[in-house]
């Protein structure tokens, strides 16, 4: 079992990474001193292959939500907490997560708001929630405006990393995780980029908790720094603005969102030569990695005014407009102001095929 530890105002958590520790929950938590769930979440898809065994771990109830990004959203979030009341939960119990980013969001929501804050638990079972969705603390749903318009900071109280529910993911799944890497790779361990994988079919559960844990790690050492997303933790936003704004534009269902986030990492790029803050090597690294992770949904054919509209509604926008990250060939650089013709411009040289760095 390795572990890593996250620093949170709330409270200090762990991430403990082992695999086939999903059908050994019950007794992993108690040997960490945790109180055992007293509820379930997972979604359709995640419930058969995983989560129900968990449930029969803690014996605990499972409550599975419909799966995809457009699900996420108040109506799975009130249909939570409708259930942990008739359940009987308590404000001294907990919940369990068990699924991607959209099952860890949610019921880390819903644990934020219910009773004023219940604990909760993360077994992240895709690559992007290893890597990414479940570290941090934070949670929230969808409008039809925008991405995550609705949430709070609430950490985890634990998270538990088993990369043997990565046997079960598509290869579309890894390739969107995949793009989270890059990402986390290009704000704070670029040697990290070169152990993405091309031939992740021949990964073994040891290289895959080796990559886990160094995404982790980097995250884990930003939030330590700015948990509210204040300062530095904005660099994790790279690639996330135009992402999120396809997302949107699309109704959540053309993207996975590491998928969009590789459409998004492209886009700051392009904008990040135009400043001449990122040379012509560095760019192509930065392009060739996100090339490298195969094809991406197209573009070409988006509204590219519902893509502006949902850039205005992006919760980072202040009076100023929206301060973007941006690559540079040491890190990031933060509060670079793009107008919304310029982004559109960008976004345009994407569909035509024309932005390469």
């Amino acid at each position: 079992m390795r572990r890593l530890t996250v620093a949170s105002e709330h409270g200090a958590y762990e991430v403990i990474a082992q695999a086939g520790s999903v059908g050994r929950l019950g007794e992993i938590l108690r040997g960490n001193n945790m109180n055992v769930p007293r509820s379930v979440v997972s979604n359709t898809t995640v419930g058969p292959l995983w989560a129900k065994s968990a449930a029969v771990s803690i014996e605990a109830p499972l409550t599975e939500l419909e799966d995809g990004e457009e699900h996420k959203g108040w109506p799975a979030v009130h249909d939570l907490i409708r259930g942990w009341l008739d359940e009987g939960i308590r404000r001294n119990d907990s919940v369990l997560a068990v699924g991607g980013g959209v099952v860890t969001d949610t019921a880390g929501f819903a644990a934020a708001i219910f009773l004023r804050g219940i604990d909760w638990i993360a077994v992240p079972t895709t690559l992007l929630a290893m890597v990414d969705a479940s570290i941090g603390g934070k949670t929230g749903v969808n409008l039809e405006r925008g991405k995550n318009l609705i949430g709070v900071f609430w950490p985890p109280r634990l998270v538990v990393v088993d990369v043997t529910t990565l046997s079960t993911l598509p290869s579309r799944e890894l390739r969107a995780g995949l793009a989270e890497i890059v990402k986390t790779a290009w704000i704070g361990d670029r040697e990290l980029l070169g152990e993405v994988p091309s031939d992740y079919d021949q990964f073994t559960e040891d290289q895959w908790e080796d990559l886990v844990l160094r995404c982790v790690a980097v995250k884990a050492r930003i939030v330590a720094e700015d948990e509210r997303e204040a300062g530095r933790r904005a660099a994790l936003n790279l690639g996330h603005t135009l992402g999120h704004a396809l997302e949107a534009a699309t109704s959540y269902r053309r993207f996975l969102h590491g998928e969009a986030v590789a459409w998004g990492l492209l886009a700051a790029a392009s904008l990040a030569r135009r400043r001449e803050l990122l040379s012509t090597t560095a760019a192509d690294q930065l392009v060739a990695a996100v090339r490298a992770l195969g094809p991406l949904p197209p573009v070409g054919d988006i509204d590219t005014a519902a893509v502006r509209a949902h850039l205005g509604h992006d919760k980072k926008r202040d009076r100023e407009g929206i301060a973007w990250v941006l690559p540079a060939d040491e890190g990031v650089v933060l509060g670079q102001r793009v107008a919304d013709d310029e982004a559109m411009d960008v976004f345009r040289s994407l569909q035509d095929g024309a932005a390469d760095g």
